[in-house]
């Protein structure tokens, strides 16, 4: 569980922001968050994750978050603080339309600056996440797309 305290500070709550844009599934509440020029970078490399624009990880968020059947179960374990950056540990579970359940355990490094108006924008996330849970998840994907795409001929 999670739950924004008055008495954290204008980083932490914009951490809280974005992870209940994820409970809500809501792609706008989260990408008001990200700096224009956002980037993500998924750990490790041997992932074969490409880096990812602001426009690419809403696109691959969007793409995900259309596949869950319901909220995800949330959990931030703890957060780390130094002005501009923010380590969080996380963790998440969710069920989705392709039979497939979701669950990852990450670290983040949130990168933070102020915006030209002065709000506090996530700039860049790095992403050290549970590699053994997230090779599974994506290949889980891939298969799902795949059957969708060329469907079991009916037997005559």
């Amino acid at each position: 569980m999670f739950s924004q305290q008055d008495t954290d500070s204008p980083q932490a709550k914009l951490i809280y922001s974005s992870c209940e844009g994820f409970k809500k599934r809501d792609v706008d509440l989260i990408t008001k968050d990200l700096h224009k020029d956002h980037h993500r970078i998924y750990h490790p490399r041997s992932l074969g994750m490409p880096e990812q624009t602001k426009e690419g990880y809403v696109q691959l968020l969007t793409e995900i978050m259309n596949l869950w059947t319901d909220a995800p179960e949330m959990a931030i374990h703890s957060i780390i603080e130094t002005p501009g950056t923010v380590v969080a540990h996380l963790s998440n579970k969710v069920k989705t339309s392709i039979g497939v359940e979701m669950i990852r355990e990450s670290m983040f490094i949130f990168w933070i600056i102020a915006d030209e108006d002065g709000t506090l924008k996530i700039t860049q996330i790095d992403d050290f996440t549970d590699t053994k849970s997230q090779d599974y998840w994506f290949k889980a994907i891939a298969e799902a797309k795949a059957k969708r795409e060329r469907p079991a001929l009916c037997a005559a």
